[in-house]
């Protein structure tokens, strides 16, 4: 579950390179104060050699608790004609402090041993990224996801609304995410565009990836053709693209979109089978969209393909109209 070493180390080379900018960022503010206000520079030296001082008598055993308090003293009293000083030539109280991204952890990451929430919130802006989702995930929800867009007359064929028939959809994806690790259950999403099959998809993507799960979106077209560059050592940019590959098959979740859209050949019909069963033996969820039945994906693919899929997915058929037009026609 989750991410591997290389994730956390992105992470964790952001906050060095953070830091790096703070005292980057410090020392040019310095030089710029001190260059118009040359007092401050000999306070600046004065107070940082009290803090030497004051260390040292730290280290020592005798009893200097007297020359420790002057010392402070002093120091204080520097850091008020400091602030004083900066504040009448214009500057704010803490031009010549460090500043932080995160004023809890000083951009480190933990606080008080424990995980900054900035840290978190990282993580799941580094997942967003990874997972080819960030724009869609921050407003695409199960809170959002609107059945009002859906008819409530009952389809004969179905003998259902789309309206009640979408709600079960919908609760069959909650339970999807509730019961992510005791499962083995794959979903696969069809019926016709713009009914809510991306939408519901990336809905799990958000839900799973808050909860430190890896989640990797990709259209059919873009993985075969990235497995294609890769086989065939198409691409310029060879490490970086068996990066990305290998997340096809290694991530928690998996959302291949449009399946059936892209050009068949023999060997995008292998590519997609071996997807589908070295993630099903490795345990790894996998949501695919199609706009095509299980009839047609048998007659573009291979019934070695759709077995896999009767066999380990829970085919959902989408029915009602397209949604994103009613929603623009409605507004």
């Amino acid at each position: 579950m989750g991410y591997d070493a290389e994730f956390y180390k992105e992470i964790d080379r952001i906050y060095e390179q953070r830091r790096e900018e703070n005292m980057r960022d410090l020392e040019r503010r310095k030089q710029a104060v001190f260059a118009r206000v040359p007092r401050l520079a000999d306070i600046d030296y004065e107070i940082k050699s009290l803090g030497l001082k004051l260390y040292k008598i730290a280290l020592g055993s005798a009893d200097v608790k007297e020359e420790v308090s002057k010392l402070r003293l002093r120091q204080m009293q520097l850091l008020e004609l400091k602030k004083s000083i900066l504040t009448e030539n214009g500057y704010s109280e803490d031009e010549l402090s460090e500043r932080f991204h995160c004023s809890i952890c000083c951009d480190h990451g933990t606080f008080d041993g424990k995980t900054c929430e900035c840290y978190k919130k990282l993580l799941t802006e580094k997942a967003y990224e990874l997972s080819n989702l960030s724009a869609l995930l921050t407003h695409q929800t199960f809170d959002t996801f609107d059945l009002s867009l859906y008819s409530e007359e009952v389809d004969e064929y179905y003998g259902v609304s789309p309206k009640e028939h979408m709600q079960r959809i919908l609760d069959i994806c909650k339970d999807f995410v509730k019961n992510f690790e005791k499962t083995d259950k794959n979903l696969l999403f069809w019926g016709e565009p713009g009914i809510g099959k991306t939408f519901l998809s990336t809905c799990i993507a958000k839900e799973l990836i808050e909860t430190s799960h890896s989640v990797i979106y990709e259209t059919a077209y873009k993985t075969f053709s990235m497995l294609e560059e890769l086989k065939f050592k198409k691409a310029d940019n060879e490490e970086r693209l068996r990066f990305k590959v290998e997340k096809l098959y290694s991530c928690d979740l998996l959302i291949l979109d449009d399946l059936g859209s892209e050009f068949t050949t023999q060997y995008t019909t292998a590519a997609l089978f071996d997807i589908i069963n070295s993630r099903l033996i490795s345990g790894k969820k996998t949501v695919i969209n199609t706009n095509l039945s299980m009839a047609e994906l048998e007659k573009k693919y291979s019934e070695r393909v759709v077995s896999r899929l009767y066999g380990h997915y829970q085919v959902l058929e989408f029915i009602g109209s397209d949604i994103r037009i009613d929603k623009s026609v409605n507004n």
